[in-house]
Parts: structure tokens; C-alpha cells; sequence
């Protein structure tokens, strides 16, 4: 089996809406699984906290792991892997979880630790497997749904990934995960009514967690409520998800709203001012306000040379829409 190099972020959800469509180089609103796939512990509550990093199935030569002996119980793999994991090598905690299930295959905690390294590899099938074995062993296991729902929602197979995660919700309420990969899901059908739904239960059972607003937002944006999408998205840089695309996604919903000058200073946060200019230009362009797209466009210009290709693309269609 070859394992598959994750080379960006793990389970990025893209282009669910891109507010300014059809614009070369402007800013879009998309929601990220990224730091929903870290490893859960299936036994108490799920961890809160992201590793942060991208994690790759690939061996890092200078990383090494404590030496093992020549004899190692079922358990002592299993924490193995559970270093390598936490290090972002996919490939060595896969490794170690597969030797652990070959002296206990019966351990379905294992099992699902193996198939969430697939799904953070890009193997959805091969996860999917794992977590169909884990089911055909306890049929009431709330966690292997939440896999299978994972899986599919990576795979883009959305009513399998509905159902499985509805299973889930039905055999463990608690599941936050479970909720947001369900908004997630509803999301990408357009359904943003169940999709905010989706995620104001998982909020409820983990108000700290920063991502869950961050995707509320994105949902009301989608759904044209802007005035709360600005609320979710500075909701979720108070509980400190600070990732560039909450900037980005503020400032293209303050520049629905009319608020232009607070929009280009979330633009700023979320890039450079070249960045922020263009990104501003292309919500005035959207917005049919083609003299002021081209005096953004062509500050992003005089700011920053290198940022010319973009830039100047945009430049264009607003001068060329003015003629029109």
C-alpha cells in the first residue's frame, strides 16, 4: 500500500463559497477542517488542543524515536505510534499502530487510531475499511461513525457522510467533532440553515474552541447573513483562532456590510497591504464600485511590484467592467 504525501493542510475545505467569484487573486471564504484532525483519544473526552503543524507520511531522518527493544508489548506500539503522531509523522505512527493490532487485533482503540492516520493521509478507502472492521466487533461504537463520516466527507461522498455522523450523534450526543463534520457536510450540500444548526450544537459542548466560529461564520456568509458572520468570526479570534483566513473572511464580510475601512484593517491582519488593497478592490469590483476597485488596485500595485500579476488581472476587468 502506498501512503500518499499530504504536501498542504490536511483536510482543507475549499471554495464553499467564494464571495468574489470568478476574480483572479482576490479573497474567498472557505471553511478548514485542519485542526479537527488531530489524534482523539477514544476513551473520555476528544483533546482540544490542534498539533498545529501538517502532518505527512513521510520518515524524518533527524527526528529519532527512543530505541526499542527487540520485544514490545501491544500497548508500548500503540504509545509509539502515538509519539510519532504527535510528531506528524504518519507514516511511523501508522507503522507502529499496525504492529500493536498484529499482537492484538482485537484492540478497536487501535483500530481507530490507525484509521484516522489513513484519513489524515488522504486514504479514505483503506480508512473506511478500518473503521467497518472496528463496527463488525461492536456495532455501538460512536467513534467509528464519526471516522466513517470523516472519511466520507473527505471522499466528497456527502449522504454517507450524513448518515454515519447522525449515527454517531444518536450513540454519543457529546461527539463536538461529530457536529461540526455535520455542519461541514451540510455546508458543502448548501443546506446553511442545518449547517448553523450543526454548528451551534457543537459550540455548545465546546464554547472554547475558536475553528467551530470561525465555521458558523462561513456558514452565515454563505447564507447572506453577514452582520453574524461578522459576530462568529471576531467570536472566534477572541477564543484565539488567529488563523489568516478568519482575517480574510471578517473582512470580506464587513465589505458586504459596508464597512470598508474596519474590512481593508482585517485585510491587513490576514496578509500584507498589498494584499489588503487588492483584496479590497476585488469587494468593491463585486460590488459594482469600479472607481474605487481600480484606486485600490492600483495602490496594491505601487505597494508591492512583486504582487503585480494579480493585481494588475484585477485592474483590468474593473477598468474593462467601467467601459461597460
Amino acid at each position: 500500500m502506498k501512503l500518499k504525501n499530504t504536501a498542504g493542510t490536511l483536510l482543507l475545505i475549499t471554495v464553499l463559497g467564494i464571495f468574489l467569484g470568478g476574480v483572479l487573486g482576490c479573497a474567498s471564504s472557505h471553511q478548514n477542517m485542519r485542526t479537527q484532525n488531530e489524534f482523539q483519544n477514544p476513551v473520555g473526552e476528544q483533546s482540544a488542543d490542534s498539533r498545529g503543524s501538517d502532518a505527512r507520511f513521510v520518515t524524518r531522518e533527524r527526528e529519532i524515536l527512543p530505541e526499542k527493544p527487540l520485544e514490545m508489548r501491544p500497548e508500548e506500539l500503540e504509545r509509539l505510534g502515538d509519539l510519532s503522531l504527535e510528531r506528524d509523522n504518519l507514516y511511523m505512527a501508522f507503522i507502529e499502530y499496525e504492529k500493536s493490532l498484529k499482537l492484538n487485533p482485537d484492540n478497536i482503540r487501535v483500530r481507530y487510531k490507525k484509521g484516522l492516520v489513513l484519513i489524515l493521509g488522504g486514504l479514505e478507502k483503506e480508512a473506511i475499511t478500518e473503521f467497518n472492521k472496528i463496527l463488525e466487533k461492536d456495532a455501538g461504537y460512536a467513534l467509528a461513525y464519526q471516522g466513517l463520516g470523516q472519511a466520507f466527507l473527505q471522499a466528497k461522498t456527502y449522504d454517507a457522510a450524513e448518515k454515519n455522523l447522525q449515527k454517531a450523534i444518536e450513540l454519543n450526543p457529546k461527539l463536538w467533532r461529530s457536529h461540526d463534520f455535520l455542519g461541514l457536510v451540510y455546508d458543502r450540500q448548501r443546506r446553511h440553515d442545518e449547517a448553523i444548526h450543526a454548528y451551534a450544537a457543537a459550540i455548545r459542548l465546546k464554547p472554547q474552541y475558536g475553528l467551530l466560529y470561525h465555521n458558523l461564520g462561513v456558514s452565515y456568509s454563505l447564507a447572506g447573513d453577514y452582520e453574524r458572520a461578522i459576530g462568529a468570526f471576531q467570536k472566534a479570534l477572541e477564543n484565539r483562532y488567529v488563523d489568516k483566513k478568519v482575517f480574510n473572511n471578517l473582512g470580506l464580510a464587513l465589505a458586504k456590510t459596508g464597512r470598508y475601512q474596519e474590512a481593508l484593517e482585517a485585510f491587513k491582519k490576514g496578509g500584507d497591504i498589498a494584499h489588503a488593497y487588492n483584496n479590497l478592490g476585488c469587494a468593491y469590483l463585486e460590488q459594482g464600485k469600479l472607481k474605487d476597485a481600480v484606486r485600490c488596485f492600483e495602490k496594491a500595485i505601487a505597494l508591492s511590484p512583486t504582487f503585480y500579476a494579480n493585481a494588475n488581472e484585477n485592474l483590468k476587468k474593473a477598468r474593462l467592467a467601467a467601459l461597460n
